[in-house]
């Protein structure tokens, strides 16, 4: 399912014109994205969204094997929710 069809079926579930369906999906987005940037874990019934802090490490070049400094990085974590994964069984 790509972000448009979402956004027509909920515009199509709750009687919404396709610009207010998607300004309301584009808003749910953004309150995600500006909670796990800020460090909060976001909780919805489907799983958490959580940033992990990855350390810096060493890592090697494919092409020479020399070794290379990787530099540290936040990255966002999707933990999806018992209820979400029994559902895929």
């Amino acid at each position: 399912m790509k972000r448009s069809d979402l956004v027509a079926e909920y515009g199509k579930k709750f009687n919404l014109a396709g610009k207010d369906a998607e300004e309301q999906i584009a808003w749910v987005e953004e309150r995600i994205v500006k909670g796990v940037k800020a460090g909060d874990e976001v909780i919805l019934n489907i799983g958490k969204f959580t940033m992990k802090k990855v350390p810096a490490r060493t890592g090697r070049n494919p092409k020479t094997g020399e070794a290379i400094k990787i530099a540290a990085k936040k990255k966002a974590v999707f933990k999806p929710a018992k209820k979400f994964t029994e559902a895929l069984s």
